[in-house]
């Protein structure tokens, strides 16, 4: 076995929870799906199951924290929730690519848009302000000139406490690639 597909099992064994389970309940048959020898699936059920949970737990808090601090209000606003939310999210999601972080944020604010529709999680603004960040992310990038979004809610309020609804407009905007970002909220 080489390198590459060294790191890719244990990859797969840190960020992938039913692949970890479905490898430590039986390790030779798993080993055999991926094309693993006899000696190469004793090699890596010699892992401890322990540790390689603490180290996988320990990778998800590592992008809970990073997505927390791209999210901030709606971490604030959701709470616990936040977290729990996340550990759900981070069952099928695992971010890749140099800018992982930021897609980690945007792909968990569109899971929590779902997840809010399907399950009414409160307050009922969560939405908006997930959009909102989300917005935020996505008009962060160099390339991106023009963002407009409607709201139901005044999300570009200091106080969350104070949220009533009333139709709001936000629009990120920038000149150039090179030029500042500029935000403008208004609630009519």
């Amino acid at each position: 076995m080489g390198l590459a597909q060294t790191q890719e099992v244990l990859a797969k064994l840190y960020t992938n929870t039913e692949f970890r389970e479905r490898f430590f309940a039986n390790p030779e048959t798993v080993a055999a799906e991926l094309g693993l020898s006899c000696d190469e699936a004793q090699k890596f059920a010699q892992l401890s199951a322990q540790e390689v949970n603490i180290f996988a737990n320990s990778l998800k808090w590592k992008r809970l924290g990073e997505v927390r601090e791209l999210l901030p209000r709606t971490a604030r606003a959701l709470g616990k929730n936040f977290t729990a939310l996340f550990w759900r999210y981070a069952q099928t999601h695992l971010p890749k690519g140099i800018k992982k972080h930021r897609e980690d944020a945007i792909a968990f604010a569109n899971f929590i848009t779902r997840v809010a529709q399907a399950e009414n999680v409160a307050p009922p603004w969560i939405d908006d302000l997930v959009r909102y960040e989300k917005t935020w992310l996505l008009a962060n990038e160099p390339s991106s000139r023009l963002n407009v979004s409607w709201f139901r809610y005044p999300i570009g309020i200091a106080s969350l406490d104070a949220m009533n609804p009333k139709p709001t407009i936000a629009i990120w905007f920038r000149l150039s690639e090179r030029s500042q970002l500029r935000h403008i909220v208004r609630s009519l």
